[in-house]
């Protein structure tokens, strides 16, 4: 088993966003520390250009994808709202409920 593997076995989730989405998380993430005091303290996000477009390449530890989903429901924007909906349908297999 490569590192990989090993990394999505433990329920570690990994994406690669272009334009909105990232601005979406990048907005997201640099909350830092919120009200519930909970933030991204192991999780790695990194940019890179691939194939000439800017990428932002994200590593979401398990411990901290239900951070990353409650923010993105919480910001109220259509677009963060399906980011999360999208997120929860790969890496769950399954939809959010509408309200």
């Amino acid at each position: 088993m490569n590192n990989l593997d090993a990394w999505r076995k433990a329920g570690n989730f990994d994406m690669s966003l272009v334009f909105d989405d990232y601005e979406i998380v990048e907005h997201i993430v640099n909350q830092g520390i919120d009200s519930r005091l909970e933030g991204f303290a192991n999780s790695f996000f990194d940019w890179e250009i691939v194939s000439g477009i800017q990428r932002l390449e994200c590593k979401i530890y398990s411990s901290e994808m239900q951070i990353l989903i409650r923010r993105l429901l919480e910001d109220g924007g259509e677009d963060a709202e399906m980011l999360a909906d999208d997120i929860v349908r790969v890496h769950y297999d399954c939809e959010l409920m509408d309200d």
